[in-house]
């Protein structure tokens, strides 16, 4: 039994030190390896996805998630997810939340994200300032009613007065 309660205080501090860097006395730490450079952040931009390919007319449908002022002629990519991408380029038709866009290049497929590198962004259109108002000559504003209004219920004379015909005698 004495052996026992040597044994096990012996054995708990060896579980103990264990988990700390006490027994590793002899082994070295790996250096901290250097964190991957990242991807660039931001070098693209999530435009929609493909809802339709037409390969007859060649061109594809893209669901966006909210609307967007593309101008027509932006390149696009379609990136399926194995990595394979197409080149678009957007047109002018537009319906709600869809857009249309030429397939350049590529074989998109349902699915596709639809992407936009960045620095591929027309230059935005010049705004043309509002046409400036017409003035018009001022016209004095004068009073159709000189008069004030008569009260209710009243008759009004009326200018001139109605000519009187005359009124023939019964023969």
């Amino acid at each position: 039994m004495r052996h026992l309660t040597h044994t096990v205080p012996a054995l708990l501090l060896v579980l103990l030190l264990a988990g700390c860097d006490v027994l590793k006395w002899g082994k070295k730490k790996p250096p901290n390896p250097k964190p991957e450079p990242a991807a660039p952040t931001g070098s693209m931009t999530l435009i929609g996805i493909v809802e339709m390919v037409n390969p007859e007319q060649n061109y594809v449908l893209i669901r966006c998630e909210q609307a967007t002022s593309l101008a027509p002629g932006t390149e696009l990519i379609a990136l399926d997810a194995t990595g394979a991408q197409s080149k678009l380029a957007l047109t002018p038709e537009r319906k709600g939340l869809y857009l249309t866009a030429d397939i350049k290049g590529g074989s998109p497929k349902v699915t596709n994200l639809v992407m936009q590198p960045k620095g591929t962004m027309p230059p935005p259109a010049p705004v043309e300032p509002p046409p400036t108002p017409v003035s018009l000559p001022s016209l004095p504003l004068t009073n159709p009613f000189p008069q004030p209004p008569p009260p209710p219920g009243s008759t009004l004379p009326l200018d001139p007065p109605l000519p009187q015909q005359p009124q023939s005698k019964a023969p």
